[in-house]
């Protein structure tokens, strides 16, 4: 059995989670030891462990060893401001879409008091930090009165003092200060008890060419269903899957609207929305996404989705560190 299943297997039951913890702690302690003297290593091992060959950024060829030649080789400050949960609704809003931003409840510089944030949040909310990815820090209330506060507000308190960016070798996190952010909380309206798909635009150099639906997903119990279609909604099929295909939103048009203007300043980038009332809710900007099998697979050896990154116009203002491997 690969590890990448054992792994998943761990994560999506409760008590093997709970007895995984410790060990979860020490690795993430060890990794981010690691990864801040050889910065290189974490991103390194996730590509051979996907693509199955050693990341050269010398002569980047994939999605990935391109996309960390960008974050290593060049300026990418704007990469921390838009990655930071909170800073990039202003350019959203200065891209004159600020009709597409969720509504924020309150954002905080440090975690306040557990009383304030429960008090002060509706009931019903998303609380989360501005400075990781992945869905870390992310916590979902569909009733503050029916919720484990004390566990929620200790893994907060965990994730605000998570150095993420040095931990997993991605430094235009390290320049983003932690924040709390309230938001609302987005209801499925075709089914409430499911959380709403997850459209992830992958746009290069401006244009909006594949779109990876995150589906049924659970934060807590680390299971979704994940999905590809190209820009005709016409599904990717890569792996052994009977689940049932996504619908087309509603918004589609207008989501690929706004991720063409919103990309077209960068080689990649991957756009999130939501969908509510058949009207488009902006998720997030990522420049790095996270090594997904698909891109290592059907996305590196069918698509050649390193391919579809033009790199010509990109500076390089800085050269590789060798120690750092």
């Amino acid at each position: 059995m690969k590890f990448s299943r054992v792994v998943k297997i761990i994560r999506g039951n409760k008590v093997t989670r709970t007895l995984a913890y410790p060990l979860d702690l020490i690795c993430h302690h060890v990794l981010a030891r690691i990864t801040a003297a050889h910065p290189y290593r974490y991103p390194a091992h996730n590509h051979k462990w996907v693509y199955g060959r050693r990341m050269d950024l010398e002569n980047p060829i994939s999605l990935h060893e391109k996309i960390y030649w960008m974050l290593y080789c060049t300026d990418t400050s704007i990469w921390t401001e838009l990655t930071d949960k909170v800073k990039v609704r202003s350019y959203i809003a200065r891209m004159g879409y600020g009709n597409i931003l969720n509504k924020v409840y309150a954002t905080y510089d440090s975690l306040p008091d557990m009383n304030t944030l429960f008090t002060n949040a509706p009931r019903s909310f998303v609380v989360k930090t501005n400075h990781c990815g992945g869905g870390e820090g992310v916590y979902l209330v569909k009733n503050k009165e029916a919720v484990n506060k004390k566990r929620i507000y200790s893994g907060l308190k965990k994730v605000m003092k998570d150095k993420y960016g040095v931990r997993t070798g991605q430094p235009h996190y390290v320049g983003i200060k932690p924040q709390i952010i309230v938001e609302r909380y987005l209801i499925n309206e075709e089914d409430p008890t499911k959380a709403l798909p997850d459209y992830k635009f992958f746009c290069f150099n401006g244009e909006p060419r594949l779109i990876n639906l995150v589906g049924n997903r659970s934060i807590e119990e680390h299971t979704y269903l994940d999905h590809y279609y190209t820009m005709s909604w016409e599904r990717i099929v890569y792996k052994e899957d009977e689940s049932q295909d996504f619908p087309r939103p509603k918004s589609f048009d207008e989501m690929v609207q706004v991720a063409r203007k919103l990309s077209s300043p960068f080689p990649f980038v991957r756009l999130d929305f939501y969908e509510v009332g058949g009207k488009p809710i902006f998720g997030e900007m990522t420049f790095t996404p996270g090594f997904d099998m698909f891109c290592g697979t059907y996305g590196d050896k069918i698509l050649k989705l390193g391919n579809w990154i033009d790199l010509s116009g990109t500076k390089k203002i800085r050269e590789l560190n060798p120690k750092f491997y």
